[in-house]
Order: C-alpha cells, then sequence, then structure tokens
C-alpha cells in the first residue's frame, strides 16, 4: 500500500501559490522550453501497455505549461501538451481547455475511448509531484488490475529511465519490439495515479499489460465526484514501494482519460500540473 492523502485542497492552495506566481511571471508557458535537441523519449508508450507513438517528437521542456496560464480557447498543439493515442484503431478521447470556477483547466471527455496527453521533459531527479482533478463520472465496472476492464476517468503519469539491460529477457525483448515498431524508445518504467473504480485508495497495483508499469490509486469510488481532489506525492518514495527500488531520471510527465475497455462514458478535468 502506498501512503493515502485526504486530497484536500485547502492546503494545496496554500502551497501552490509559489508555482503560480512564477509561471505567472512567464508571458508565453512555451518560453520555459529547454532547446535542446529533440529527446529520443516515447513517453505515452507503456501507459496502457499498448502504445503507439502519434506525434512527432517534441524539444523537453524545463516545467509542465501550466493550464490555468493558457488560453481557453486556444488549441492543445500550440501548448506544449503533446498529443499521444494508446492504439490507433481506438477512438481518441476529446481533450479542450475550458473555464470552469474561475480557472482555465484541461476538459477531458471520454466514450469508450482512449487517448492522452504528455510532455518531455529535460531530465531531472524524482521529487515532488502536485495536481489538482475532477470528475463527473466513475467507472464503477472497472478494475485496472483486469486487463479488459482496465479503464480510468483520471490518470496522472510519469516516465523514468533505468538500465534497460538488467531487466529479464522478456521485457527486453518487449522494449526491443516497441523500438523497432515504433522507432522510439519506451520509458523504463512507468509511475502512474489514478481515480479507481473499486479498488481502495493507496493500492498498488501491477499494470495487466506489462509489469513495468505500476498504478497508485489515489481517488476511488463515487464519494468525491464533482469536487476538486488535490494531491501532493513523494515521487522517490511512491517508487521505491511500486518497484521496490530507486528511480532513474524523469523523462516525461503525461495524462490519460480512457474508457475504451469498459465501452463507458467519463466526464472530467485536470487543473495544473507541478514537477520539482
Amino acid at each position: 500500500m502506498a501512503d493515502i492523502s485526504d486530497g484536500s485542497c485547502k492546503t494545496f492552495a496554500v502551497k501552490a501559490v509559489p508555482i503560480t506566481a512564477s509561471a505567472a511571471a512567464t508571458p508565453d508557458p512555451l518560453a520555459l522550453a529547454n532547446r535542446s535537441a529533440p529527446s529520443d523519449v516515447d513517453a505515452e508508450a507503456g501507459a496502457d501497455g499498448e502504445a503507439e507513438a502519434d506525434a512527432e517528437l517534441a524539444q523537453p521542456l524545463a516545467q509542465l505549461p501550466p493550464f490555468s496560464l493558457l488560453a481557453s480557447s486556444g488549441q492543445m498543439q500550440s501548448t506544449g501538451w503533446q498529443p499521444w493515442r494508446v492504439n490507433r484503431n481506438k477512438t481518441p478521447t476529446r481533450y479542450s481547455l475550458t473555464e470552469l470556477d474561475q480557472h482555465t483547466v484541461l476538459h477531458a471527455q471520454a466514450d469508450a475511448s482512449a487517448s492522452g496527453l504528455y510532455v518531455p521533459l529535460t531530465e531531472r531527479e524524482a521529487r515532488t509531484l502536485r495536481w489538482r482533478w475532477k470528475t463527473r463520472d466513475v467507472i464503477r465496472v472497472a478494475d485496472n488490475a483486469v486487463s479488459h476492464r482496465e479503464d480510468a476517468p483520471l490518470r496522472i503519469f510519469v516516465a523514468f529511465d533505468g538500465d534497460r539491460s538488467s531487466l529479464p529477457l522478456r521485457d527486453q525483448l518487449m522494449y526491443e519490439m516497441a523500438r523497432i515498431t515504433t522507432g522510439r524508445e519506451m520509458p523504463y518504467a512507468t509511475l502512474m495515479y489514478i481515480w479507481g473504480g473499486r479498488r481502495p485508495e493507496g493500492s498498488i497495483l501491477n499494470n495487466p499489460h506489462t509489469d513495468r508499469v505500476r498504478m497508485i490509486v489515489v481517488d476511488s469510488g463515487t464519494r468525491h465526484t464533482n469536487e476538486w481532489r488535490c494531491h501532493e506525492r513523494d515521487l522517490r518514495a511512491d517508487y521505491r514501494k511500486a518497484f521496490g527500488s530507486d528511480p532513474g531520471k524523469i523523462l516525461a510527465v503525461g495524462l490519460m482519460t480512457d474508457t475504451d475497455n469498459t465501452k463507458s462514458r467519463a466526464e472530467s478535468w485536470y487543473g495544473d500540473i507541478a514537477i520539482d
């Protein structure tokens, strides 16, 4: 079991002030971009165990562009958040910027669909991840440990680097197949935070497609639907509990709302996501 937080946004709002103030001093969130050569990170691979590349390789950024500073009428392609698809045969989830509760947030609408957004980052040590999210719908029949019911109205994932040569042969073959078919490298490991349907908060689950993805349930069930929930996670501590070892450098952060396996619908919202 991972640590359980109360999800309250009261203390989170106080802690988030320096992030917002710092970001607000930058006229364009994309000015945070690091102008180094494009990375080979394939952050989308591994999120559902069957991801395919969907966007051109993007330059890694120094920080995650905050949704609150983006124009609610803007196109996602110009925000620094890159689209990716779980599988080209699946219907993509719809993402758009919208005004809600006096803030610009990311609106996700899924209808038997699956896709996400991600930001490749300049490599950094695992420290703290903070975010807020809200959902109208909980997928009651979802079970994230079972492949044909592995859906969630809200997910945030962090992709890590590591020594692939230390992995079992089966995993090395999977990575090589992904490199051949997509032309990109899968992350060594992915830590994912989800809003679960049934599993209790604090549960750590293996992704049913690959054990290189571990999921931590931070919200579960219907008790807090239609409420903003705020979370702050110690990435190093969570990675150790999930994988039993210390994490490598962070390569990317992404999000996904998916209902493809349960053929259901979900409407959710993501507030700013910040990584220290």
